[in-house]
């Protein structure tokens, strides 16, 4: 018994570091911020008046409230299926063998090491109707509607980011569906090639359910950083046209910082999507994880 209260003693010892790490980093901040939002106050000032639960009822009274809920929930959704997609596509290019796969691999993975804020500045540029991708596209080749102004049109301006954030951060999820591909055994595929399995039959009945834990992370990392989305938005588009790329960080970051008096409510729409994220996060998890039961009992 001594023997082991030593050994959890000196386990608490060696994990102390990262336990108070993650405290001061992400749970003492979290708790703040619930606190502050029952207040109304200025960040310039030290004087806060308590208000309750006022700040949570007023949110969808904030023009452009219910909207960047929505374009929030819409980026999430939409980012988790096709940074995921991407992903998963590029992993497969790989894991095939191909000869250039290593400049491939290069190509790929540098996307990941550009800022979001760079990224996002470049492709302004390379969005823009008049010196951009699009204008020499339909200059030289004719292909008249990609010559839009993209970050300008209320209708694509959303999506337009979500292509510049899928770019960027592609790599990221190639690398971890490429470990989980490299895990499937290679005597499953040659048994199936025996039975005269095609390639979309081997694919949806022996990669698909192997790699699932790999499409849990992916899909639960590419959730939560949709539903957190700031840099590229703000860099591209500062929320605009009117509220088409508003979401719930950009408005946070407008109400906390730009409005007198709102940081207390800018805390309380941090907590809204703190909530969101975690109850999102719980039910995305709990199927994903039946999913890895039925195929790993």
């Amino acid at each position: 018994m001594i023997g082991k209260k030593r050994t959890f003693l000196y386990s608490l010892l060696f994990m102390a570091p990262a336990i108070i790490l993650v405290l001061l980093i992400n749970i003492i901040p979290i708790i703040q911020n619930f606190y502050f939002s029952f207040f109304s106050w200025d960040i310039l000032d030290p004087n806060m008046t308590f208000v309750g639960f006022d700040n949570y009822a007023n949110f969808f009274q904030t023009e452009g409230a219910a909207v960047a809920l929505k374009n929030t929930i819409i980026y999430a959704i939409l980012a988790a299926i096709f940074k995921n997609a991407a992903g998963l596509l590029f992993a497969l290019l790989l894991n095939m063998g191909l000869k250039t796969q290593n400049v491939l691999r290069t190509c790929i993975l540098s996307t990941t090491m550009i800022s979001l804020v760079i990224s996002g500045f470049t492709w302004s540029y390379l969005y823009h109707p008049q010196y951009g991708i699009g204008y020499f596209a339909e200059k030289y080749l004719g292909l008249s509607f990609l010559n839009q102004d993209w970050l300008g049109n209320p209708k694509l301006a959303l999506y337009a980011i979500l292509v510049v954030s899928i770019w960027q951060i592609a790599g990221k999820y190639m690398v971890i569906y490429l470990a989980g591909l490299q895990s499937v055994p290679k005597d499953l595929y040659e048994a199936s090639d025996i039975d005269g399995a095609g390639g979309w039959t081997k694919f949806k009945s022996i990669t698909v359910p192997l790699i699932i834990p790999s499409i849990t992370v992916g899909v639960l990392n590419a959730l939560i950083q949709g539903f957190k989305v700031f840099d590229e938005i703000y860099s591209m588009t500062k929320g605009g046209p009117g509220f088409a790329t508003e979401t719930l960080t950009t408005l946070m970051y407008s109400q906390t910082f730009t409005y007198s008096g709102k940081a207390g409510y800018g805390s309380s729409i941090s907590g809204i999507l703190f909530v969101i994220v975690l109850v999102s996060s719980l039910i995305v998890s709990g199927f994903l994880r039946k999913s890895e039961d039925a195929v790993y009992g």
